[in-house]
């Protein structure tokens, strides 16, 4: 268990490195060329067809709302099967520290989206939507089992590059914004598949003093 670990966390420090790094670069606007060559492969003119109206459907039914929902009810699932609040507890406390993060990191930079938008403490940079969506099944499958099988995180991989492929098509986030979102996710997943976090969410009540054994 510690080599992987170790590996985790090593994963985890280059993800967070190469977002802040990536960070600068889309505040001082040398991808912006990158970005619009690309959005112009997605999206060529801007227009919508049945490729946006097809993966609309992805961004819309594995959205935040949807995801954070799903890990919501993941948590009260697994807290009546344990007997415990801890399963509750873990999940809220991942969704807060994911929207935190999220928020406040879209608010530093206030990014346009491709169409020239900037939500209130909002931006583009990073896309809301690929953290989120692997926050949330990351900490699905770890309420799940606490060590979840690689098949799993296969599964994981392909729902953030179909989301990730999705927001590309409509346009919705720059190429940067998505890689940006996917990065910034990588380190919280890997803080919520912590042993010392996890330990209370697969801990089931113990039968009362006194019970036969």
């Amino acid at each position: 268990m510690g080599p992987k670990l170790s590996v985790a966390h090593r994963w985890a420090f280059i993800s967070l490195a190469v977002f802040l790094a990536l960070a600068v670069f889309v505040t001082v606007e040398p991808t912006d060329n990158f970005d619009r060559t690309l959005r112009e492969v997605f999206r060529p003119d801007d227009v919508w067809g049945p490729w946006q109206l097809a993966f609309g459907n992805v961004v819309d039914g594995a959205g935040p709302p949807v995801a954070l929902a799903a890990l919501a009810v993941t948590g009260a699932v697994a807290a009546v099967r344990r007997k415990s609040w801890s399963p509750v507890i873990y999940v809220g406390c991942l969704a807060v520290v994911t929207v935190f993060l999220t928020q406040v990191s879209k608010a530093i930079l206030g990014r346009p989206d491709p169409h020239n938008d900037v939500g209130f403490f909002s931006g583009s940079y990073p896309s809301g939507h690929m953290i989120v969506l692997l926050s949330c099944l990351g900490g699905i499958l770890f309420v799940w089992r606490q060590r979840p099988p690689l098949w799993a995180w296969w599964l994981v991989l392909v729902a953030e590059l179909t989301m990730g492929f999705s927001l590309l098509i409509l346009s919705m986030h720059w190429f940067t914004d998505v890689l940006g979102g996917g990065l910034l996710a990588v380190p919280i997943v890997v803080l919520a598949g912590s042993p010392r976090l996890l330990g209370p969410v697969h801990r089931t009540v113990a039968d009362p003093v006194g019970s036969p054994s």
